[in-house]
């Protein structure tokens, strides 16, 4: 569960009060509003960025932990943006296997070796049916695979919640609906609480809770 509690945002000629945030797991959060209003602010904040163009202050808390002064490796809170950047030099499996955690370990307590490693990432491909691109490049894939991939390898280092900013913009209306259905249905499935960032009212799910910064908008 990720909870965010008397959060304040204050930006260029104005403060933010947010009310209390509560999100199950699996839970999605949209947050929307005009530009300038700290919306990726707000994500790299959540994520343990220093933030330079805004004063944020609140209590956020991840399954019971409080992350104050929790430094952002520790954090265990993964970030999509819009630009998926895979790693060129590697394939699609490469890169997946470069995201799971060093931590991972086999059935005997043993740490898994680069087989097991590359077994494990094809499973997590093999089970959305996109095997198919294992060994293709970030060059070689479309705007809607490129998009799965990156949720694919966000997931692989297995965070315990999940920010996402304007993740889909750059596809096009139709690639973008469905890959975002897609993403979010994956998220649900894992229990895997997330926030995201859009500009696109359209395309909230009905079960997203939605967040409109600007309702909560004071000049000062």
């Amino acid at each position: 569960m990720l909870s965010i509690n008397n959060c304040q945002i204050q930006i260029e000629g104005g403060l933010i009060t947010l009310p209390n945030i509560t999100l199950e797991k699996g839970e999605l959060l949209v947050i929307t509003g005009p530009s300038g209003m700290g919306k990726s602010t707000f994500l790299h904040w959540l994520l343990g960025d220093s933030i330079r163009h805004a004063n944020i202050s609140g209590e956020i808390m991840l399954n019971g932990v409080p992350l104050s002064g929790v430094n952002i490796e520790q954090r265990r809170i993964g970030l999509l943006m819009q630009d998926v950047h895979l790693f060129p030099h590697l394939n699609v499996l490469d890169n997946i296997c470069f995201a799971l955690p060093h931590r991972l370990k086999d059935e005997q307590g043993s740490k898994l070796s680069r087989r097991q490693r590359k077994d494990s990432a094809m499973q997590m491909l093999s089970k959305i049916n996109m095997g198919y691109v294992a060994e293709h490049y970030s060059h070689q894939l479309s705007g809607g695979e490129r998009s799965r991939v990156g949720l694919v390898r966000a997931l692989a280092n297995q965070p315990q919640a999940l920010l996402m900013d304007e993740p889909f913009a750059a596809l096009d209306p139709d690639t973008s609906a469905n890959v975002s259905q897609w993403a979010f249905s994956q998220l649900h499935e894992r229990g895997v609480p997330s926030i995201m960032v859009s500009h696109d009212l359209n395309n909230i799910p009905t079960q997203a809770q939605h967040l409109d910064l600007a309702n909560y908008f004071q000049q000062v």
